[in-house]
């Protein structure tokens, strides 16, 4: 204990470090607001882009399970070289912010310029200051390899004698119109008077964006910005939480399907376990609704996470339902994630005992049972909820001996 004190006298904490605290403590005393929403596809949960460089390769894929997740790099026809596949934080951040602006305009031309810089700005980025190491020239950079890549989705299920397979390609933004300030090549420029650049995005792209979108706390992103691992896990945990809420059964993720999810570029799933339990623990600093215990491995049991059913994930589903903040004299649209609750449906039309249909035919023989039910339902359908019949058949027979009256007709043969 006196070395550890000691340990902390020589290390002051930096700066940093109680800038870091003073946000945690914020995000947890200040309750989430519609302005703090942000989005991504469930796709790009289910299999994530790279940590690091993978350098000058023709392609590059990770494997989830029955999903392969492929990225090609686009080409410079200019420069005659390939721009590279995206990886780390900065095309992560960027599909976050794709695809919040799918959702708040439900169109795919997507305006950059002062959008991406405030979107930038709110993560804790700076867009404005250039230089090699900046977040302008990395940002730029990881622009033009997300944007020009060509990124599939493969499935593949085997069953009993058959191998089912389905794959999808898309490119992120086939339309692409930036304007670059020539003074200052890391920024973007007006032109024309307006803010210039734009990015369409492919149908495919924004079909799954509107059909599968997961919110996402944007204060915990910037906690974890500098962390690609920690912003996969965030993804995936909070995923998590939101189904064990829902299904109210604890979600179980083994270290292994952890490791091909997220974080195949390790060699040793130590490695892996060790880093992920670090951003884990500053995840949960900023997202006190996550419940996670860690299983060990024993006996054939595998070793893993398991996110409690009383976790709840970082965005309330009320707030979900709520419109996102447009443009000035826009008229922002009304966002609906989880459907409306389906319609009431009737109750299922009750049937009558065969016993009860003997007793009736044996009584009434030359009066149909069927047309004295149907007459029955209507009877019963206009009485007050409290006086509704516990006990149908018993019901029906005392209805039919009022029914019956100037109806039955003896055939003495």
């Amino acid at each position: 204990m006196s070395d550890d004190t000691t340990e902390d006298k020589k290390k002051p904490t930096s700066k940093r470090k109680k800038r870091e605290i003073e946000n945690a403590v914020k995000i947890c005393s200040t309750p989430v607001t519609v302005e703090n929403l942000a989005f991504i596809a469930r796709e790009f949960i289910l299999c994530t882009l790279p940590h690091s460089d993978p350098g000058d390769v023709p392609a590059w894929s990770r494997t989830n399970g029955n999903l392969t997740l492929g990225v090609q790099p686009g080409f410079n026809y200019k420069t005659g070289k390939s721009y590279g596949i995206p990886y780390g934080t900065i095309p992560r951040l960027l599909l976050v912010w794709i695809v919040t602006e799918i959702i708040r305009t439900k169109s795919r031309r997507l305006e950059l310029g002062n959008r991406l810089s405030d979107f930038l700005i709110k993560l804790g980025l700076d867009p404005s200051r250039g230089g090699e190491c900046s977040d302008a020239r990395r940002t730029r950079q990881q622009m033009e390899k997300l944007f020009n890549a060509i990124i599939s989705f493969e499935y593949s299920l085997e069953m009993v004698g058959f191998i089912h397979e389905s794959k999808i390609s898309m490119q992120v933004a086939p339309k692409i119109f930036l304007c670059w300030n020539k003074k200052d090549p890391d920024q973007l420029s007006s032109f024309g008077g307006t803010s210039g650049s734009w990015i369409e995005v492919s149908d495919d792209l924004f079909q799954a964006v509107m059909k599968t979108p997961s919110p996402l706390d944007i204060r915990v992103l910037r906690h974890i910005k500098d962390s690609s691992l920690g912003i996969d896990l965030y993804t995936i945990l909070n995923r998590e939480a939101f189904r064990a809420m829902k299904d109210e059964k604890p979600r179980f993720l083994a270290w292994e399907w952890l490791h091909d999810q997220t974080g195949n570029e390790y060699g040793d799933i130590r490695n892996f376990r060790r880093d992920a339990l670090i951003q884990i623990q500053a995840i949960i600093t900023v997202h006190p609704g996550l419940l996670i215990s860690i299983q060990r491995g024993h006996r054939g049991q595998k070793s893993g996470l398991v996110i409690s059913n009383l976790s709840t994930p970082s965005i309330p589903s009320d707030l979900v339902r709520e419109p996102i903040q447009g443009e000035v004299n826009r008229t922002p649209p009304v966002l609906v994630l989880l459907p409306p609750p389906p319609p009431k449906l009737p109750p299922p039309e009750k049937m009558l005992k065969p016993g009860t249909v003997a007793r009736f035919r044996a009584i009434y023989p030359n009066l149909d049972p069927l047309a004295c039910k149907a007459a029955f339902d209507v009877w019963a359908a206009g009485l007050p909820p409290d006086q509704q019949p516990r006990h149908y058949d018993r019901v029906f027979l005392s209805f039919a001996k009022r029914w019956i009256v100037g109806k039955m007709v003896v055939n003495n043969g």
